[in-house]
């Protein structure tokens, strides 16, 4: 695969991971921002350079880890807490 066609996969897969590190989906859309960015930082490492997202994969991995973490269980909490 050449670069460019590497860009515009890893542009593609940032621009998803993105959407779901705001939009989050119950933590599950985190998770996979957090899968999206951490595939898209390991193919622009291997590409030394020649293609860029890095600051963009870093957000995703950043965003997603801490959605991950966090929405699961407030999610939890808020249905237990309508429930009563």
């Amino acid at each position: 695969m050449d670069d460019l066609e590497q860009q515009v996969r890893v542009s593609k897969m940032l621009g998803l991971g993105f959407v779901l590190s705001i939009t989050a989906i119950f933590g599950l859309g985190s998770l996979i921002a957090l899968i999206l960015g951490w595939r898209a930082l390991l193919i622009i490492r291997r590409a030394h350079g020649r293609i860029s997202g890095r600051l963009m994969a870093w957000w995703c991995i950043l965003a997603g880890a801490l959605g991950t973490l966090i929405l699961p269980p407030l999610t939890v909490l808020t249905i237990v807490k309508q429930l009563r």
